[in-house]
């Protein structure tokens, strides 16, 4: 009798206990929950602070390479560190600068062609240089490396005339009365197209003869954005979505957040992605959640500061090893976006020339030739320079005049348009594309369905003609030469262009 007593006495006891730590567990569960949270907040505001930091710590370095250095330094090197890796149409300038460096191009200041000096668009009038520049071939392209060969040999196929003379104006977008046109924009969108894949081809080429690819890396806060703390997020969404019961909305929205989160993966670097998975926990969040809980609250959080992180983290960064270039070309774009210094206004024409590429590369030519104090160059001790710097400055629509300073046509320009809001336009290329972009968008009817239109447009100067023919039925296209134009370059129509 006193054994059945004590035994149902412990059978009770252990009945008791498991009811309590059944109770106990989703207590347990929850309290385990919001410490994953807790631990995730702290992570997202130390990565928040980290790159608040390595900024600051950016912004403050100056790099051990002086000036000089920077100028002297290939500018293709600066273009691809400003870039992080990411060379683009425009940064193909770079690489002709080193050209010219080398000898094997020479540049000079030429009007553009009658098209754009005429355009009267609103949006680019302001924004269209009357001069372009113009490369001639002056010897073999054999001391050059392979991406340069490369570089040169489809440029001047493609766009050269009589492939020894390149106008920078031959790979500009369409002007306002080309815009207009929907031949001519069927025409400008496969350019670019082709453009695009030549500067993928090349930027790989650049990588691979350079050995740059070590230069650029994927930040450490993104990868662990990436890999660690979003796997954890969606750990947490199934949770809530599933806690209680299978919900179906949960379990669509969070199979296409996993897909995209695999595409996120392999895309690390496209930032609308990640925002998209995101969104995706979100709105899995959203169709299977009825009510709203203090935890969800704090997912949801959570979910929206990621967001915000991915925002603030940038895509690529330079490696330790090449920051040292990185800060000092960082500090050279700040000293010169005042203009050049007054004391290196002393300094030889080509050096000039020298200070106004690099600056054209890290995207101030403009900004500093029109803060320089040119009027210094008057105490100058070259007679040409004092010459230059005597007259006064031009319009921006003028010619240039005669002078001896032949090997610094960027110098000569920056003198003759001194005080011009970009007086560099004829080198910062390619011209303005917001034509291009709204006659893509909202295409206007002005080309006949199948025929070829053929128009002409006069200029003055010397009564001459420009013909604009297309040849669509065949793939190709051809831009007349601007015969009244000094240069005389036209666009040649090799390579289906």
């Amino acid at each position: 009798m006193g054994n059945s007593l004590t035994n149902g006495h412990m059978s009770s006891q252990i009945v008791h206990s498991f009811l309590v730590q059944r109770q106990q567990a989703p207590i347990l569960q929850e309290v385990w929950l919001k410490q994953v949270q807790e631990w995730m907040m702290w992570l997202l505001l130390g990565i928040i602070v980290v790159q608040l930091l390595l900024r600051v710590r950016g912004r403050l370095s100056r790099g051990p390479f002086t000036d000089e250095e920077v100028e002297q330094a290939d500018p293709l090197l600066l273009a691809y560190l400003r870039s992080k890796g990411q060379l683009k149409l425009k940064d193909t300038q770079a690489s002709m600068f080193q050209l010219t460096r080398k000898g094997i191009l020479c540049m000079r200041i030429v009007k553009s062609k009658g098209r754009y000096r005429k355009d009267q668009g609103i949006s680019n009038a302001s924004l269209t240089p009357k001069t372009t520049l113009e490369y001639n071939m002056q010897s073999a392209a054999a001391s050059a490396c392979a991406d340069e060969q490369e570089l040169v040999q489809w440029l001047f196929s493609h766009y050269g005339f009589g492939k020894q003379r390149l106008r920078l104006d031959a790979l500009a977008g369409p002007s306002s009365e080309e815009s207009e046109r929907r031949e001519d924009m069927k025409y400008y969108r496969a350019k670019e197209k082709m453009h695009m894949d030549f500067i993928r081809s090349w930027k790989e080429r650049v990588v691979e003869t350079r050995d740059w690819g070590q230069f650029i890396r994927t930040p450490l806060l993104l990868r662990l954005l990436v890999y660690l703390m979003f796997p954890v997020l969606m750990l947490l969404t199934g949770i809530v979505c599933f806690a209680e019961r299978v919900s179906v909305p949960g379990i669509i929205g969070l199979t296409v957040t996993a897909v995209i989160w695999i595409l996120v993966i392999r895309k690390i670097h496209v930032r609308l992605l990640y925002q998209l998975a995101c969104v995706g926990l979100i709105i899995s969040l959203s169709l299977a959640i009825s009510g709203n809980s203090e935890f969800t609250s704090w997912l949801y959080t959570i979910l929206f500061m990621s967001l915000f992180v991915r925002l603030f983290l940038p895509a690529r960064e330079v490696a330790p090893y090449a920051r040292d270039w990185e800060a000092s070309m960082r500090r050279w774009r700040r000293r010169y976006k005042k203009g050049v210094p007054a004391e290196r206004l002393t300094e030889s024409a080509e050096t000039l020339e020298q200070i106004i590429q690099t600056a054209l590369v890290l995207g101030i030519g403009s900004r500093c030739v029109r803060k320089t104090n040119w009027s210094l160059l008057q105490q100058h001790p070259d007679p040409e320079l004092r010459r230059l710097a005597e007259r006064k400055p031009a319009q921006e629509d003028s010619l240039l005049g005669a002078t001896m300073l032949e090997q610094t046509p960027l110098l000569v320009l920056a003198l003759h348009l001194r005080g011009v809001y970009r007086a560099m336009s004829a080198a910062e290329f390619p011209y303005d594309r917001s034509n291009y972009i709204f006659a893509t968008v909202f295409p206007e009817s002005g080309g006949s369905g199948g025929s070829s239109p053929v128009y002409t447009e006069s200029y003055s100067g010397k009564g001459h003609k420009h013909t604009h023919d297309h040849h669509d039925g065949s793939g190709g296209h051809h831009h007349g030469s601007d015969s009244g134009d000094s240069g005389g370059g036209g666009d040649s129509g090799g390579g289906g262009d």
